[in-house]
C-alpha cells in the first residue's frame, strides 16, 4: 500500500511539472534557442556579400570582425594634476570607454567609429583590419561639429595597426584638482 501511495505521489508530481513548464514555455523558448542557432549558423556572409551594399555601421562591423591577428591594445589611466605647487600627481588604471574611428583621407570617419571600454585595470585589445584609426573620446566621434571638451581631457592618438601586430596605444584622461 505504500509502494502505491509513493508511485502515485511521484506520478502526481511528475505530471504538475510537465503541465507546469509546457504552460510557461519552456519547450517554446527551447525550440527557438535551436532554431536561432542554427539561423545563425545558415546566414553566415561571405566577405564579398559583406563588402557589397553596406550601411555605415556594417561596415564598422566588418572591419573589427574580419581582422584575426592585428588591432590595437594598451591600457587607459587616469591622471588627476595636483592643485598644490610642488604637490604629487596621482595616476591610476581605470575602465574608460573611448572611441575609434579608421582614418581615411587623413579625416577620422567619426560616423563609422566603434566605441571600446577598458576592463577595470585599464586594459583593452580590439582587434582591427590593418590600417589608420583615429582614438579619442566617445562624445567627439558622437558628435564631431558640436563637441565641447570637458573639464578633464582624453589624449587622442593615431594609431597605425599593421598585419600581424597589435599596436600598443596607452591612453589617459587628465583631470585637475582644485
Amino acid at each position: 500500500m505504500k509502494l502505491f501511495i509513493i508511485m502515485v505521489t511521484v506520478f502526481l508530481f511528475f505530471s504538475i511539472a510537465l503541465v507546469g513548464s509546457t504552460q510557461a514555455g519552456f519547450r517554446d523558448v527551447c525550440c527557438e534557442i535551436i532554431n536561432y542557432k542554427t539561423s545563425i549558423a545558415d546566414n553566415k556572409p561571405t566577405l564579398k556579400e559583406m563588402c557589397i551594399g553596406m550601411s555605415a555601421s556594417q561596415e564598422t562591423q566588418k572591419y573589427t570582425s574580419d581582422a584575426y591577428n592585428s588591432g590595437i591594445k594598451g591600457t587607459t589611466k587616469s591622471i588627476v594634476m595636483s592643485g598644490v605647487p610642488g604637490g604629487r600627481n596621482t595616476e591610476r588604471f581605470v575602465s574608460i570607454e573611448f572611441a575609434i574611428a579608421m582614418v581615411k583621407d587623413d579625416k577620422p570617419e567619426y560616423h563609422k567609429a566603434i566605441f571600446v571600454r577598458s576592463d577595470q585595470n585599464g586594459q583593452y585589445k580590439i582587434a582591427l583590419v590593418p590600417g589608420r584609426y583615429w582614438i579619442g573620446p566617445k562624445a567627439k566621434a558622437l558628435d564631431p561639429e558640436g563637441y565641447t571638451p570637458p573639464d578633464s581631457s582624453f589624449s587622442e592618438e593615431i594609431a597605425v595597426v599593421n598585419e600581424s601586430v597589435f599596436t600598443q596605444i596607452d591612453l589617459s584622461e587628465i583631470r585637475y584638482a582644485p
